[in-house]
């Protein structure tokens, strides 16, 4: 088969995937509150994170922190973030079986993230990262507990079927390990807690994951 066959192929098999998930009424429901919820989570994080921008002054020592330098890797930082969303939103538009389960599982992921950083009101590490003005609109200086950049990528690995976007997300779950402590972009804390909360997240969406894959029926009430 040619590279022209195989696209074929290839296109179909979403198109297939797709119509499977429009035709059927609870998968459809499934996937649009999904994305919803996920949105509205991520409306919720900017709000929570403006918020404890405003209250939250002191910062504190770092046993971490205190031995690294600090590397200017704004560029890594920041668009890492975009990185993660884009690709994931990418390959669940391609592959979109988990796409639903997925929106809520990162949907629970934001939702805990912004109960814990309005818990505790921490100013961000005194060497931390300059925020350039072009990109404060996004980020924020105080959400410290727990990392997105980290937990996020981590979270998605646990839970995706596929076996080399799961290794990817690894790898680039532990990269960002590396570039958030270089910029001083977070406490050690927040970095290295990330990996049993996304673990504690991805135990609890897995014991509901059934319910977005059962023997649906086609026109399903």
């Amino acid at each position: 088969m040619n590279d022209k066959g195989y696209s074929l192929v290839f296109t179909n098999s979403i198109k297939q995937e797709w119509k499977s998930i429009i035709s059927v009424k609870k998968r459809c429901w499934l996937l649009l509150s999904g994305i919803l919820v996920l949105i509205s989570s991520l409306f919720l994080n900017y709000f929570v994170s403006t918020w404890v921008d405003s209250v939250s002054k002191t910062a504190v020592g770092d046993l971490f922190l205190d031995l690294i330098p600090v590397f200017e890797l704004n560029f890594l930082f920041f668009w890492a973030v975009f990185f993660f969303w884009i690709s994931t939103t990418v390959f669940l538009l391609v592959n979109p079986k988990q796409l639903s389960f997925i929106c809520w599982s990162l949907s629970l992921f934001v939702l805990i993230r912004c109960f814990f950083i309005s818990l505790t009101h921490l100013g961000p590490p005194e060497s931390a990262i300059h925020i350039p003005e072009s990109l404060s609109w996004f980020n924020f200086s105080a959400d410290m507990f727990f990392s997105g950049h980290v937990g996020g990528p981590f979270l998605v690995a646990l839970i995706i079927e596929s076996r080399p976007i799961k290794y990817l997300m690894i790898v680039y779950s532990m990269c960002m390990v590396v570039v958030v402590l270089m910029a001083h972009g977070h406490y050690s804390i927040d970095v290295f807690a990330s990996f049993f909360i996304a673990h504690s997240i991805s135990v609890m969406v897995k014991k509901w994951e059934y319910v977005f894959y059962p023997p649906f029926k086609v026109n399903e009430e």
